[in-house]
């Protein structure tokens, strides 16, 4: 029996969320027809295929605060969400040293194609889900949750935890404050990464469009491989968003940015 491949998953449903969570990197999947992209399944489970950890981490947020996930179903190597189709990351050639043979030559033709089945249909699910809470009166936050190695490119990371933020800093410095109090947990602010544009779509292209409160959590994996640790890391989230949840500083949309939608909608055509 054929099991029927899902581009996207909605688990908790719901109309109306303070929070919707967020998990772009969830799977390794890869479609039967594209015989993985050419890679062994070994390579697939390594972080170029996804974020270790992330989904186990987000569903568990997700059930504690009774809020919407909305999370991928198949890897980044096969057209990444959280990049603009323009953008080189959206159609990896190569990921840190591996290269993906099923993306060399890859055609217009067959990058119109994976955007259709795969890519938009996560994004048309968000923009449902934002839209059914702003028409009930309630402004979401999104909350998008990542997961990074402790080494990359023979580098040593050494952040617990980054907060990934831009302009609107509404829910990001609630969380830089919280997490400030805990000696034992090494922060780092836009790091490892920036949200940036160029490396990033599902938070600025949401969050700026409507002008919604926004965090991006990356967490690093080596502290993601036991049960303990990811309800850890959970709980310690869902705190803070519990504490938060009628925070009046998150009821309000901020002005929406059309520079922001323009350009990703540009980038986003093929």
């Amino acid at each position: 029996m054929t099991t029927r491949y899902q581009p996207y998953k909605v688990l908790n449903s719901k109309k109306t969320n303070n929070f919707i969570i967020l998990c772009d990197h969830a799977s390794y999947n890869i479609p039967k027809k594209y015989n993985k992209l050419g890679l062994s399944n070994n390579d697939l489970k390594k972080h170029i295929g996804w974020d270790i950890g992330a989904l186990k981490v987000a569903k568990k947020i997700s059930k504690n605060i009774n809020s919407t996930l909305i999370h991928s179903g198949y890897s980044r190597l096969l057209v990444d969400c959280n990049r603009s189709l323009k953008s080189k990351g959206a159609f990896l050639k190569k990921s840190e040293d591996i290269k993906i043979p099923g993306n060399i030559n890859i055609s217009r033709k067959e990058k119109i194609h994976r955007s259709k089945k795969y890519y938009f249909p996560y994004h048309n699910q968000i923009q449902k889900f934002i839209n059914q809470s702003l028409q009930s009166g309630i402004v979401p936050s999104l909350v998008a949750i990542h997961s990074f190695t402790p080494v990359y490119l023979g580098k040593t990371r050494k952040w617990h935890i980054g907060i990934l933020q831009r302009s609107d800093q509404r829910l990001s410095s609630i969380f830089i404050k919280d997490i400030k109090k805990n000696k034992n947990i090494i922060l780092g602010i836009n790091q490892p990464y920036k949200l940036d544009l160029s490396g990033d779509f599902t938070i600025p292209f949401f969050s700026e469009s409507y002008g919604l409160p926004n965090i991006l959590i990356e967490i690093r994996q080596d502290l993601l491989l036991k049960d303990r640790s990811i309800n850890f890391w959970a709980n310690f989230i869902t705190k803070i968003l519990m504490r938060n949840c009628k925070n009046e500083k998150l009821k309000y949309c901020l002005k929406s940015s059309n520079r922001i939608t323009k350009y990703y909608r540009e980038r986003n055509k093929l």
